[in-house]
């Protein structure tokens, strides 16, 4: 009897700690954990030759992209802050982050990204003289964005100006 006894309390307790063991590993919210560790951006701001020419913050934008026909602007860098105004380093954003955009009218404007830019910066090329809109997105993997500029077809969305570079 004392054999069963002692063989069921120890098959018990270790059905026990297996079974937190197992629970812990398979908590549905620690799968959320990658995704909260880290800090999601609220604001936006394109640095041209120093300047901050076009920010997105709270919901609202400020400036527009100007380029001439034929030509292509100096390297803009984009920079990501948090709610409390605090810069977001590209360093802070692995691999699984890059700059996407979306473009309204690719016969006006263009932009490219060359390998020696970086993941944070590119250039408008101008095409034809007018204005388009753009957005601009913190894309996550292929699944999702992090963060978005208002879409292109929304009256708040980026401008950019292509003006005729005979002028």
């Amino acid at each position: 009897m004392d054999f069963f006894t002692n063989y069921s309390t120890k098959f018990i307790a270790l059905t026990f700690a297996a079974t937190l063991l197992l629970a812990g590993c398979s908590n549905p919210a620690s799968d959320d954990d990658d995704h909260d560790d880290h800090t999601e951006p609220h604001s936006i701001e394109f640095v041209l030759n120093g300047e901050t020419v076009v920010s997105f913050t709270d919901g609202n934008i400020s400036g527009h992209f100007d380029v001439a026909k034929g030509d292509e602007t100096a390297l803009i860098t984009a920079n990501f802050y948090d709610e409390d105004g605090d810069e977001i380093h590209g360093e802070d954003l692995d691999d699984e982050y890059s700059l996407a955009w979306n473009i309204g009218n690719t016969d006006h404007a263009d932009i490219e990204q060359h390998d020696e830019d970086g993941r944070w910066s590119f250039h408008i090329v101008g095409k034809q003289a007018g204005e388009t809109t753009v957005q601009f997105l913190l894309q996550h993997g292929d699944d999702h964005a992090d963060f978005e500029t208002p879409a292109v077809d929304e009256n708040d969305a980026i401008e950019i100006h292509v003006t005729d570079s005979s002028q």
